[in-house]
């Protein structure tokens, strides 16, 4: 009987240690008591980019995964519309094992965001632009506790990956440099990757910063359109940025999920994709205007989602960490 045990143990070891040969390396998630919380300060803001932003203050938590020995950098997690969940604390896992510390963010909690639809998440303050408030303001904190840190990278999925977008937009270093005046403000970030955003806002005379920014789609995405983040590449880079897409083969939505493929029936942006002229938003498949007010922006998801998309992983769960992995190694050591 042990012997059975013992010969059950080693093929176990055999077969797992095959699955790393064909997929890659593997990952765990790391607990939330297992990290440091960190809370704070940062806002609760609606209407960003319109004339009715404003903004309330607001705690926010986090978890502290530091790796092994001493470390320099530091890269910043944020979850999608689903909220915190084990992908994050995954990326948690590879980055320590890979001499990066990383924080994992919560950004829905505190704010009592369950999205179902995004109109009234838009409303509530469940929106990007949010996500990259809190990590700019995380990052001023972390600054002061952890004078070590001389780079920071940040890492954001679906949702969060929307937030990099906002971050490498120049008007949010400039919303930056006003909220903090009169101290001065630099941009904490030396490398950002971006996992399966919707690359579908478009702002007429908008500029870029320069930070290396990667994002990872996968080609069959068919919730938020691979084609729009190439595009949205070329749009970038023309007006001062530096983005690389690169498409994920045989991946859809949600490629690193803690689910695998399946048909899910949560509101589907692909068509989505507006233009946004001064005070008026242009939606682009239909050509319907609204007013780049925040009712504008609340009212913007009821005129084109709809329901269902395939979304989860495949075989390999992990099939996109190596890339990021690499960038972060070549931007951030």
């Amino acid at each position: 009987m042990k012997l059975r045990k013992l010969i059950d143990i080693v093929f176990a070891l055999i077969l797992l240690s095959s699955m790393n040969a064909v997929f890659g390396q593997t990952y765990s998630p790391l607990s939330s008591s297992a990290g440091k919380r960190i809370e704070f300060n940062s806002e609760n803001c609606t209407g960003f980019g319109t004339p009715d932003y404003k903004c309330q203050p607001l705690k926010v938590r986090a978890y502290l995964y530091e790796p092994k020995g001493e470390w320099s950098a530091l890269v910043m997690a944020s979850h999608g519309a689903q909220g915190i969940d084990q992908r994050v604390f995954e990326y948690a896992d590879a980055l320590t094992k890979n001499g990066i510390a990383a924080l994992v963010i919560d950004h829905w909690s505190p704010r009592n965001i369950n999205i179902r639809d995004y109109s009234t998440a838009t409303a509530r303050g469940g929106t990007t632009s949010n996500i990259a408030t809190d990590a700019l303001w995380a990052a001023e904190h972390l600054k002061a506790l952890y004078p070590q840190v001389k780079k920071m990278g940040f890492l954001g999925e679906s949702m969060g990956a929307m937030a990099a977008i906002q971050i490498s937009r120049q008007r949010m270093t400039d919303l930056f440099n006003k909220k903090m005046s009169p101290k001065s403000f630099s941009m904490p970030f030396s490398a950002m990757v971006g996992l399966y955003p919707a690359c579908m806002e478009r702002i007429e005379g908008e500029k870029f910063i320069n930070t290396p920014f990667l994002i990872l789609i996968g080609d069959l995405d068919d919730a938020t359109l691979a084609k729009d983040c190439v595009d949205h590449q070329a749009w970038t880079n023309a007006n001062g940025g530096n983005l690389k897409t690169e498409l994920v083969p045989g991946a859809y939505h949600d490629f690193d999920a803690p689910h695998a493929l399946q048909y899910r029936q949560g509101q589907n942006i692909s068509k989505c994709t507006y233009v946004v002229s001064g005070d008026k938003i242009t939606i682009v498949a239909s050509g319907k205007t609204l007013p780049n007010t925040l009712s504008g922006l609340v009212q913007l998801p009821r005129e084109c989602a709809f329901t269902g998309f395939r979304g989860g992983h495949g075989a390999d769960k992990f099939i996109a960490v190596p890339s990021w992995l690499k960038f972060y190694e070549l931007h951030l050591k």
